[in-house]
């Protein structure tokens, strides 16, 4: 568990919050709980109580969770981008159950300025966490969000060194700091980078569970969804460890369980799960969600009840699944509403998109999308663009057949003109180095395509260019980009298309023009 972390901000702005959420061990309504922290009294004998009931608590309700309270900072100073050292967290306000959504959230934070003047009640106790701007050479040992080391510069900004001079920094006396991921704006962020690493990441956010109408459990009210990967859905299909883990000690869980919301039937939740994806994925990969109903009750602990063994806490209410992969081979981004059934059969990925009745599954309130979830990919591997991931997978299936293909992908090259240039931006290296491996292919049944890959080419040349971003030009010349066909090429040939594409990245889009010449064509022509 890191106690440190790094926030990239790429849009500084005032109303930018550092908010903190703070949970407790599962016990009852979140009112009844805060109560002996809020009542004026003996504070001993409170305490005392508290005491006592926490090893009974945590043996038996340890694995689940409540909100409890929460408190904000602002991050940025007032009219300025310029960091906010001196600012302080609120008073901790106690979680009120009607708003724990993010959307209810902001409401509060929006006007944060007079936030004192709303009615929110508090419970005693401070929150202290040190903001400050990273120093450009920290001795801390850093990861990434994917809990790699992050390579530290040598003296003067030299070669990387080794990833265990990284390492050998973390101890109990100096923890690591971990990086948290940006989710950018996508075309309103001011500045798009391509993906330069491989951070394969999707984050699951279950939103809301409607269970006031259901008739299919007799108990279904303190509920925790418990979220797992799995990659089949035969029985006894174990899922995957790819969660990162919230527990100390420990990295990659295989389920993680949402806050508990007490006595109420259409809970909301605010629980982010994270998880590594693998880097090739199937239909059969896939969300199962299993919705526990959790038992509050605990039995006093005499010596009678003590020698007799309570039954679990937890009780299954019900199943969801999402599969992450749709028809095209698209992971899919979104928020999605999904039945919910009763029990879990067999192969039951069938029954997605079933909307009839089905002998081996009992839907719960008549197959109603009646829980919602949330899904936010961070990958270099997969685009939400169905264009571009059209073209990418039409290259994959090219290295294995290409006669079949070419009316496919003449269509995939002219679709390309119409994906937005923060998408082109995202993936420009992946783009560009599979355009030239179109180019250089030997087939003769894409020879006639070659035309449309020039003319392809130029225009994603020149969007980058009118964007004011030819350094990413300039990089992947230098980086990335080699010369190397799939058969022997004039002399002539080559030579003209080295010295186009190793020039500086402001000639690159009249360089590519100067190509088309040498085949015989032109920009407008082709």
């Amino acid at each position: 568990m890191c106690l440190q972390a790094v926030f990239s901000v790429t849009q500084p702005h005032e109303e930018v919050y550092l908010v903190a959420r703070i949970e407790k061990v599962l016990q009852g309504g979140i009112t009844t709980c805060a109560e002996p922290y809020m009542k004026l009294g003996d504070a001993v004998k409170s305490t005392q109580r508290i005491l006592q009931q926490v090893p009974l608590l945590c043996s038996r309700l340890g694995t689940y969770h409540m909100a409890f309270a929460w408190a904000a900072r602002p991050v940025f100073q007032s009219g300025g981008n310029k960091l906010d050292l001196t600012a302080e967290f609120t008073a901790l306000y106690k979680q009120e159950r009607e708003r724990l959504s993010n959307e209810e959230l902001l409401k509060i934070l929006s006007d944060f300025k007079n936030i004192h003047k709303a009615k929110l009640q508090t419970i005693p106790g401070s929150l202290v966490v040190d903001v400050v701007p990273q120093p450009p050479q920290s001795k801390t040992a850093t990861l990434t969000s994917s809990l790699l080391p992050v390579r530290s510069r040598g003296r003067g900004g030299g070669a990387d060194r080794d990833d265990t001079d990284t390492l050998s920094r973390v101890s109990p006396s100096c923890p690591p700091c971990l990086e948290v991921q940006e989710f950018l704006g996508g075309f309103h962020a001011p500045r798009i980078d391509p993906h330069l690493s491989l951070t394969h990441h999707l984050y699951v956010y279950p939103v809301t569970l409607k269970y006031d109408s259901q008739k299919a459990f007799a108990k279904a009210r303190n509920i925790s969804c418990w979220v797992q990967f799995k990659s089949s859905d035969v029985k006894g299909a174990k899922a995957l460890p790819v969660i990162y883990s919230s527990a100390p000690g420990t990295v990659f869980c295989d389920g993680l369980h949402t806050t508990v919301l007490h006595h109420c039937t259409s809970p909301t939740f605010y629980t982010e799960v994270k998880l590594s994806l693998p880097i090739a994925l199937s239909p059969s990969h896939h969300l199962l969600f299993t919705f526990y109903h959790i038992s509050c009750d605990i039995a006093k602990t005499t010596k009678a009840k003590s020698s007799i063994r309570q039954p679990p806490p937890e009780t299954i209410v019900g199943y969801a699944w999402l599969p992450l992969v749709d028809e095209q081979g698209r992971l899919l981004e979104d928020t999605h509403s999904l039945p919910v059934a009763a029990n879990l059969p067999p192969n039951y990925l069938q029954f997605t998109s079933s909307k009839a009745a089905v002998p081996d599954v009992k839907w719960v309130d008549g197959h109603r999308p009646i829980f919602r979830v949330d899904t936010r990919l961070q990958s270099p591997i997969y685009t939400q663009d169905s264009s571009l991931h059209e073209f990418f997978s039409l290259c994959e299936q090219l290295k294995h057949k290409s006669g079949q293909l070419q009316p496919a992908v003449h269509t995939a090259l002219e679709r390309l003109a119409g994906v937005d240039l923060h998408v082109i931006l995202q993936f420009l290296p992946i783009l560009l180095t599979q355009l030239f491996h179109l180019l250089s292919n030997s087939s003769k049944d894409l020879e006639t395509l070659k035309a449309e890959v020039v003319r392809t080419l130029v225009e994603v040349v020149d969007k980058v260019v009118e964007a004011g971003r030819s350094d990413l030009l300039k990089s992947y010349i230098e980086h990335i980009f080699v010369t190397r066909w799939t058969s022997p090429r004039p002399v002539q040939s080559t030579m003209t298309w080295q010295d186009s594409w190793s020039s500086t990245s402001d000639k690159v889009s009249t360089r590519v023009r100067n190509f088309c010449s040498t085949c015989g064509s032109s920009s407008r022509s082709c």
